[in-house]
């Protein structure tokens, strides 16, 4: 920390946060990755959060999420503190008689800051808080000439999220997005992201980076909930002079971006769902690479003893599509086996009778009495470990189907809106908050836990919608409660067996934020059943989460949902010889490579040739899979949209140092059988120069070599790959060493 009697200069792994002292005290002015700026026009001083209280004006602009309301600003700073660890700011309003803290916390080698808000009602009357925010930091992209306004200056990076398309980043400037300047006085316009309800990836990813084209740096942000969120980016300009500067703002707690409110009593505390930012010099995969450094310290003690990224094979996707007996799943089992899976996962439909429509009867978890022959559903999981790998059964704990025993319990049981339990079709959800709902579930768990199963996967597919408003609270207050109890009840259960393997699952990635995978070990991707789709899903999952945790189909012998009124055509010699190439396979494979693998598919039905593809991938992807669990994506081609069926996709993982690099490399479609591929922003900023390298194909090995040049002086390699729908990884290793302040941040890292 630097400070005069005009600024003070918070740092930490090269951001600097500058405050300017104020008649109010230390206020946030600037936040920049350089600590000397030479800005175009002054910032604005503001403290690092936006606060709205019913009964009080809430300005006058409602595209702005503080509306411009003045009680930030009217705040007093009453102390602060900073220390390596982090910096509290103390702020106090005398006639509301409301304290509001900011807690900072360093993230160690990242450049990232995690905040949370807390206000505390300090007075005799109850106040009602309709927004809190969880970050507000001002100063953004203030260096450089050209005004925040110029097209040329500023990109917004976001993720746009469907069922079966996830991962569909996009971009654009500030004035496509509905932020521009429209006069002499400050903007009203702003940028806004948001989503309600419990599929908080259903619609956008809860993250954006912010990229200044001018100076070469970026800025970003994550929020950590799995319900209502809204990420804001606006400009605080000053109505006397033209000082003002961007910010971003973040926050789960709003009126008017989902019908938020609290209520605090007399001495009563709320405090924000956690907001993740930072800045660095460089772009959006620098960006990234903070962001991925950042989601490691946060899980960093999730795994205990258990295995990172364990090779498992799942029954449901182009498989047995929730139909499971003791007859398709025993070849499934065996091949499974033999091709090196360690988990065999018995997805939907083991509860349900053979005909029944089951999903009417989620949550008595009960064992079907004729899927597993005799012996029933004990036996198969004994037959599952007696052939090396651990068992696990697919659960969709927060649901409770119509026809279930368990809808028979009390309404308080439920989460309920209006009086009436919530759901959507035949079920409704639970109430985690419930002292006898965990006690309920910890008893299915411990049960099934009994019977030799090993790893859950829990499933998501409805939204909840606004959420709980039992109590007379907000149902978005109620959508946050809920989410958090079901995820202290996960913490619970991974407590009470620590070999248990959790992985969440939405309906794919429909809620696959960092308040879920804080506490899951696994995130499924998507439910996407097409392999060819797959690259465009992929390369943009690894921005938002992390690969070792990223679950990827890999499905070689599909059969496709559509397939399921003739299943047994995926046996016709027709489709079984369109495989035998091994091209689908490999495909398959180098896709499930990119992240966590997971394997479906019928492979029992893989002829020699394939079976040896499969086994050949497994094999690597066990040796990979700790450079996997320390690696940082990038996007050499950058992102490929899901329907862009003539482009080539290629996403990398690269070591700490950049030295070695596992480039994923898909064709796609009947477009050019040539691509150039360019590395030079791989190994460090900037351009490469001579700068040597060796190239190997490391997936498949044997008989499937392509054709590939790489070029030291312009960092670039060109890849052929002869026919649509191939792919190929490829090994890349760099013959010199990163740029020194790369090392020396290295150094620092591994030291932490």
């Amino acid at each position: 920390m630097t400070d005069n009697a005009k600024r003070m200069t918070i740092e930490h792994e090269g951001m600097h946060i500058g405050f300017a002292n104020t008649e109010k005290g230390w206020m946030q002015v600037t936040f920049n990755s350089s600590k000397e700026l030479r800005e175009r026009v002054p910032g604005v001083p503001f403290p690092n959060f936006e606060l709205a209280v019913a009964g009080h004006p809430y300005g006058h602009n409602p595209a702005l999420i503080s509306g411009l309301t003045g009680l930030p600003s009217e705040m007093r700073l009453v102390s602060h503190s900073a220390d390596a660890e982090g910096l509290q700011l103390l702020y106090r309003h005398e006639q509301l008689q409301l304290k509001v803290q900011v807690e900072m916390r360093f993230v160690p080698g990242a450049a990232a800051i995690r905040q949370t808000t807390v206000a505390t009602n300090e007075g005799n009357s109850p106040v009602v808080l309709t927004h809190l925010s969880s970050m507000c930091v001002q100063g953004v992209a203030t260096d450089g000439l050209l005004p925040w306004y110029d097209k040329r200056k500023i990109r917004v990076h976001y993720c746009r999220q469907t069922w079966n398309g996830e991962g569909q980043w996009r971009f654009g400037d500030l004035e496509e997005l509905g932020l521009y300047p429209t006069s002499v006085h400050p903007s009203t316009s702003a940028v806004h992201f948001s989503s309600v309800g419990s599929w908080s990836t259903g619609k956008l990813l809860p993250m954006i980076v912010l990229e200044d084209l001018e100076t070469g740096k970026a800025w970003y942000c994550q929020l950590e909930t799995s319900a209502n969120w809204h990420l804001e980016i606006g400009h605080r300009g000053s109505w006397s002079d033209d000082s003002g500067g961007l910010f971003l703002h973040a926050d789960g707690a709003d009126e008017r971006f989902g019908g938020w409110s609290k209520q605090l009593l007399p001495g009563e505390s709320y405090e924000t769902i956690p907001a993740a930012f930072g800045c660095c010099d460089g772009d959006f995969a620098d960006a990234i690479r903070e962001l991925t450094a950042y989601r490691r310290h946060l899980t960093k003690g999730l795994y205990g003893d258990l295995p990172a990224a364990p090779v498992v094979y799942n029954d449901y996707m182009n498989a047995l599509w929730g139909d499971p007996s003791k007859d398709k799943l025993t070849p499934l089992v065996d091949a499974a086996a033999a091709g090196g899976c360690e988990y065999f996962c018995i997805d939907a439909g083991w509860f349900g009778e053979i005909g029944s429509s089951w999903g009417s009867g989620l949550g008595d978890w009960q064992p079907s009495r004729n899927r597993f022959g005799d012996e029933g559903l004990e036996s198969f999981l004994a037959y599952i470990a007696g052939k090396g790998m651990k068992p696990g059964l697919w659960l969709e704990m927060e649901a409770c189907g119509d026809d279930a025993a368990l809808a028979a319990k009390p309404d308080d049981w439920f989460i309920r809106r209006y009086g009436i339990r919530v759901g959507g079709g035949p079920r409704s959800f639970l109430h985690f908050g419930h002292p006898d709902v965990r006690a309920y579930m910890h008893g299915v768990i411990d049960r099934l836990v009994g019977m030799g199963v090993r790893y859950f996967k829990n499933d998501y597919n409805l939204c909840i919608g606004p959420g709980d408003d039992t109590g007379g609270k907000a149902a978005a207050e109620g959508l946050r409660q809920a989410m958090a109890d079901f995820y202290r009840f996960i913490d619970e259960a991974r407590a009470r067996h620590p070999q248990v393997m959790m992985e969440n699952c939405g309906s794919g990635g429909m809620r696959a934020d960092y308040e879920a995978l804080a506490h899951f070990h696994l995130q499924s991707s998507s439910d996407q059943e097409d392999y060819r789709k797959y690259p465009s899903i992929i390369g943009g999952s690894l921005a938002a989460v992390l690969p070792e945790q990223l679950g990827i189909w890999a499905y070689p012998y599909p059969m496709l949902f559509t397939d399921l009124p003739n299943p047994e055509g995926i046996k016709e010699t027709g489709r079984l010889a369109a495989m035998a190439d091994g091209e689908q396979t490999i495909f398959n494979m180098v896709n499930g490579m990119c992240g966590n693998l997971y394997l479906s598919g019928h492979i029992h039905l893989a002829d020699e040739t394939n079976r040896a593809l499969i086994a050949e991938a497994v094999e690597l992807y066990k040796r990979e899979r700790s450079f996997i669990s320390q690696a940082y994506p990038f996007w050499p081609l950058g992102f490929t949209r899901i329907n862009d069926g003539l482009n080539w996709a290629a996403v990398g993982l690269a070591s700490r140092d950049r030295s070695r690099l596992l480039l994923s490399v898909w064709r796609l479609g009947d477009g050019d059988e040539y691509r150039t591929i360019p590395l030079a922003g791989s190994n460090g900023r900037g351009g490469i120069g001579d700068l040597q390298a060796e190239i190997v194909q490391l997936y498949p090995r044997e008989g499937y070599a392509v054709d590939c040049h790489y070029s030291p002086n312009t960092g670039q390699l060109t890849v052929r790959m002869p026919k649509p729908y191939q792919a190929r990884l490829i090994e890349i290793r760099f013959a010199t060493k990163t740029t020194d302040a790369d090392t020396e941040r290295l150094q620092r890292r591994n030291a932490e």
